[in-house]
C-alpha cells in the first residue's frame, strides 16, 4: 500500500497496487465453489453429449444450463412437417 497526503483535508489516502481487490477475490472464490458444486452434474451431462452453459446464478454463485442437442433435430423435423388443416375435430 502507498499513502498520499491530501493537503486540503490533511488525511492520508491509501491505494493498493498490483493486488486484486476484495471483490475480485470473492468472485474468484465463488467461481471455484460453483465449479465444485456443479462438477458431477456437468460431467454427467457432457458424458451424454449435452451442452453445458454457465449462467449467472443466485447469491453470487454461478448456475448451469443443460441442453440436449437432439432437441434441435426434433424441432427442425417438426418445422419441416407440413401442418394438415383438413382434419375435423369433433
Amino acid at each position: 500500500m502507498t499513502g498520499t497526503l491530501n493537503r486540503r483535508t490533511g488525511m492520508t489516502g491509501h491505494t493498493t497496487t498490483g493486488r486484486p481487490g476484495i471483490t475480485a477475490r470473492i468472485r474468484a472464490v465463488s467461481g471455484r465453489l460453483s465449479d465444485r458444486i456443479h462438477a458431477a452434474a456437468d460431467d454427467r451431462a457432457r458424458a451424454q453429449g449435452w451442452q453445458v452453459t454457465q449462467t449467472a446464478g443466485r447469491l453470487g454463485l454461478g448456475g448451469r444450463s443443460y441442453r440436449d442437442p437432439r432437441f434441435a433435430v426434433r424441432r427442425q423435423a417438426l418445422q419441416d412437417t407440413p401442418v394438415r388443416t383438413d382434419q375435423r375435430h369433433e
